[in-house]
């Protein structure tokens, strides 16, 4: 809609090429705040809506080497944790080359 903005606001959603996959419950303000830097990221995301359903929970939790706390993220299957570990990634600029990285077939 307003893609015209990207650059000047530095979003390259172009680039964005990893497999990012995050669990989330609706009303988490945490899984709100994590999916809104991958929004301004210009990140495609698969969202997994896990409110109350623990069988997904526990699925969630087999994948994030145990924990069961919302939101998990991955990005090209590679566990980076909660909302507090994207912004760190993200403030030690270490989180866009790893959204730029392609998953090999």
């Amino acid at each position: 809609m307003l893609d015209f903005l990207n650059p000047i606001l530095g979003r390259h959603p172009e680039r964005m090429k990893a497999k990012v996959e995050i669990y989330t419950w609706q009303t988490c303000p945490y899984c709100i705040r994590a999916k809104l830097l991958l929004w301004w990221k210009g990140v495609n995301y698969t969202e997994y809506k896990i409110d109350g359903n623990e069988s997904a929970r526990n699925s969630m939790s087999e994948r994030a080497n145990r924990s069961r706390t919302v939101p998990q993220i991955f990005i090209n299957n590679q566990h980076i944790g909660g909302c507090d570990d994207i912004y760190a990634l993200d403030n030690k600029g270490q989180l866009e080359p790893l959204l730029i990285e392609v998953l090999p077939d």
